[in-house]
């Protein structure tokens, strides 16, 4: 007989507040300043190719074009976290967002407008790194590593700068789906 394991990394995500589908807003603005290092300015201002000014992610070896913002649900961020609001900026995410960002709500092409910046949701995949098991531990990695493949994003989503623009604390978030078959 098989024992099922899911609840313990399932129940988690499933236990957190719901976040709203279409209108969510943003909590929180992070800049990776360095190695470990995050700032939590009051906003952040994009670039297309150049993702957030003063991010430090676009000289990392893994990043990549369509990996330009980060975003992770603040729920999810708290969870990992503990509950310490000081250590949610670790997870190295630039917006963390009261936001469905599970694959059904956001999937690969969904526009996001937020502050007088327009982000474009890509289809790379946003996975737990070694810094985020060595942060957070192997259970919250491998409970955010589940609902990645669940489709529910645990780890949260990545995206593209569609329009320049600057993100405030607490902007609302507009979502536009891509049009099927179109």
């Amino acid at each position: 007989m098989k024992l099922d394991f899911s609840w313990r990394f399932d129940g988690w995500f499933d236990a957190l507040p719901r976040s709203p589908t279409d209108d969510g807003r943003v909590i929180r603005c992070v800049v990776r300043t360095g190695p470990g290092e995050r700032a939590t300015p009051p906003f952040l201002d994009l670039s297309p190719g150049a993702g957030v000014a003063g991010d430090s992610w676009p000289v990392h070896p893994h990043s990549a074009p369509e990996s330009e913002v980060s975003l992770i649900n603040i729920h999810v961020a708290r969870a990992v976290a503990d509950g310490d609001e000081s250590r949610t900026p670790l997870t190295g995410d630039n917006l963390q967002v009261d936001l469905d960002l599970s694959e059904a709500n956001l999937p690969p092409g969904t526009r996001l407008s937020i502050g007088t910046a327009v982000l474009l949701v890509s289809n790379f995949p946003h996975r737990p790194c070694r810094s985020f098991i060595a942060r957070f531990g192997e259970l919250h990695t491998k409970r955010v590593a589940r609902a990645f493949r669940t489709g529910k994003r645990g780890r949260g989503v990545l995206c593209t700068v569609v329009q320049a623009g600057r993100i405030t604390v607490g902007d609302p978030i507009r979502v536009s789906r891509p049009v099927a078959g179109a």
